[in-house]
């Protein structure tokens, strides 16, 4: 008989009367599939996403699950159910199915994320899902080595030759998924790539801005000292009484002349570098 358990509370309770020593706390802690199998018992437990957080399976004579994902019905394996360890079994796989499929779910909000990515490639958050994706493809590694053992051990409440065919498409399913979460591990770093190519391109952008307002300021300078450093020149008393008191507008002539071609120069020197904006 299987019982649906609803908390971690009441599947503990149930474990810890026939188990003492196991410790669920621990179990439960796990971020990755545990299996035990001992003295005809089976325990396993699979953490997910969302509100499938934990999934418990325990059974012996008796099958307890705790899940809150929405396994398939059991009248769709009514002949199996029948034989012994049919229903324990049936149930241990939907609850794999269901974990699998949440799995799958989450792989594909990460692949969604990393799409808007390739367009805007930030790095904080390339470096966010490459920490979601690893995390989701240990899950999977841990996964699918649990299918592997509940193959090859001999546990009696999970019978793998009563569903043959169900157990070795959930298998290839389950390889197909952990190959594409590998495969997004190297699509993290080629994402990382193209937003240092970005950061480049922005730091060089930068960089130019600033040649720009270097050269501006530059130039401006030229422009101020050259006849201002006339001006000065002129300015002194001696030298103004002695040559230019009566030369008042030749004076000015000079000065403007001088400001011209260093403005005429710069200009020049500005079309040079090739900044024309």
């Amino acid at each position: 008989m299987v019982f649906i358990c609803t908390n971690v509370e009441e599947i503990a309770e149930e474990i810890g009367k026939k188990h003492k020593e196991i410790e669920l706390t621990k179990i439960i802690s796990l971020d990755f599939p545990f299996l035990s199998n001992e003295d005809n018992a089976m325990l396993i437990s699979i953490p997910a996403y969302g509100e499938m957080s934990r999934n418990l399976i325990y059974s012996s004579k008796e099958t307890f699950a705790l899940t809150s994902a929405k396994i398939e019905s059991l009248d769709n394996f009514k002949k199996i159910i029948n034989k012994k360890y049919g229903e324990s079994t049936i149930v241990t796989l939907l609850i794999l199915k269901a974990v699998l499929r949440n799995y799958s779910q989450e792989f594909g909000r990460i692949r969604e994320e990393m799409n808007r990515l390739e367009i805007d490639p930030r790095i904080e958050i390339i470096e966010e899902k490459g920490r979601e994706l690893r995390k989701l493809t240990d899950r999977m590694e841990g996964l699918f080595q649990l299918l592997i053992e509940l193959k090859e051990r001999d546990i009696q409440s999970f019978d793998t030759a009563l569903i043959p065919f169900e157990y070795e498409l959930l298998n290839v399913e389950a390889r197909y998924l952990l190959e594409r979460c590998r495969s997004h591990v190297y699509r993290i770093a080629s994402l990382r790539t193209k937003s240092e190519m970005q950061s480049n391109r922005e730091l060089n952008d930068t960089m130019k801005k600033l040649t720009v307002i270097m050269t501006f300021l530059s130039i401006a300078g030229i422009v101020v000292n050259v006849p201002g450093t006339v001006g000065a020149i002129f300015g002194i008393p001696a030298l103004s009484d002695a040559f230019f008191e009566s030369h008042t507008l030749g004076l000015v002539i000079v000065l403007f002349l001088t400001t011209f071609v260093s403005i005429f120069l710069g200009y020049l020197y500005w079309r040079s570098l090739g900044f024309r904006r």
